[in-house]
This record gives structure tokens, C-alpha cells and sequence, in this order.
């Protein structure tokens, strides 16, 4: 089994503690980072993350029309996952921007999804990178894992998830497009149908 992850972007885990460094020193700090030694954090290596657009989705687009956005790491203390941090990065590759540092239950799911895909036979057989992917539109995000031989690409949507997919649930590709398609489809109709002439 391999599961790799893209290599750190420049300057990117240096942004992140400077920004938790930040965070934490906050009167009024987030409860995640409280009662925490934010020089004790360890952050995993980062995965890049890829955005889905609805219109393109609607339209019959796939997976080629992920744009990737930045990469994310996972922060985590000794008792777990508790936090993920998002860096973007310039037309060169190094990190520029701390874009977000979030807590909530995908934190935690992404730390147990790959926990519980490093056990999948199909996962095992094969070697993949680790990325993120997330439809904002819909509130959907998953692993993506792409395979490194040009084999089959796998799916695991992170819980929560829309009635329409399963969470912590191996999807083939088409499999995923066909579920979250029509609530793209939805989406994109009921955008146009509000859009100002």
C-alpha cells in the first residue's frame, strides 16, 4: 500500500505555525487552541486541495475540472486531530497566505478517513496521492485518492455528507459524479433562476 502526499509547498508549515502562534495569543482565542502548547502541535504532511465548481459540474464536467487552490495540513496535539490549516501559494509554488484554520467534524474525519483507507484492499493494492476535494457549493468534501500508475482514482466523502452519498464510503469516480451531479444540477438551476436580469 502507498499513500503519498504532494510535496510541501515552501514556506508552507512555517505560515501555519505563525499563524496558530497568532491564534493562540488571542485573548478571546479559538476553544480548539485553548489549554493547548501551540509549540507542541505537530502538523501532518500536507495534502493538496482541489475545488469543484458547480456550473462545471452540471455541464458533465469531471474530475479534470478540479482547480487545485492550496494545500491543507492537519493540526494535531496529542490526544488527536484538532485542527486544519489551509495555505495558498503563488504561481512559483511557495506558500503565501494562511487562507483558513478550521475545527469542525471534517478535522477529524480526515484523520480517521485515512486511518480506515490504509486498511481497503483496494487501497492496499495500489499506490495513490493523497488530496483534498471540496465542493463548496453542495458541502461536500472528500479524499481524493489519484493514482499514481494512471489506474483507477478513488473517492471517500468525509462525513457529514448529503443525503445523496454515503460518508466514509469507498466511490469510484463515476460512481461519485453520478450522485453529486444532480445536486450540482440543482444548484446551478436555482442560481439562474435567482440571477438579476
Amino acid at each position: 500500500m502507498s499513500l503519498r502526499f504532494a510535496p510541501e509547498p515552501p514556506g508552507g508549515s512555517t505560515i501555519v505555525r505563525g499563524g496558530l502562534g497568532r491564534l493562540a495569543a488571542r485573548p478571546q482565542r479559538p476553544a480548539a487552541l485553548k489549554a493547548l502548547d501551540v509549540h507542541a502541535l505537530t502538523l501532518s504532511a500536507p495534502h493538496a486541495v482541489y475545488d469543484l465548481r458547480a456550473d462545471e459540474i452540471s455541464r458533465g464536467g469531471g474530475l479534470e475540472t478540479a482547480h487545485r487552490t492550496g494545500f491543507r495540513y492537519i493540526v494535531s496535539a496529542e490526544g488527536g486531530a484538532v485542527a486544519a490549516a489551509e495555505v495558498h501559494t503563488d504561481n512559483k509554488g511557495a506558500a503565501t497566505l494562511l487562507a483558513n484554520v478550521n475545527y469542525g467534524p471534517f478535522v477529524e474525519a480526515t484523520a480517521r478517513g485515512l486511518g480506515q483507507l490504509a486498511t481497503q484492499d483496494q487501497v492496499r493494492a495500489g499506490a495513490f496521492e493523497v488530496r483534498l476535494l471540496r465542493f463548496s457549493a453542495i458541502a461536500v468534501m472528500a479524499l481524493w485518492l489519484k493514482s499514481d500508475s494512471g489506474g483507477a482514482d478513488l473517492i471517500y466523502p468525509l462525513a457529514p455528507v448529503p443525503e445523496e452519498l454515503q460518508g466514509e464510503r469507498v466511490y469510484s469516480v463515476s460512481d461519485f459524479l453520478n450522485a453529486i451531479r444532480p445536486i450540482a444540477q440543482t444548484r446551478t438551476a436555482s442560481e439562474g433562476s435567482n440571477a438579476v436580469p
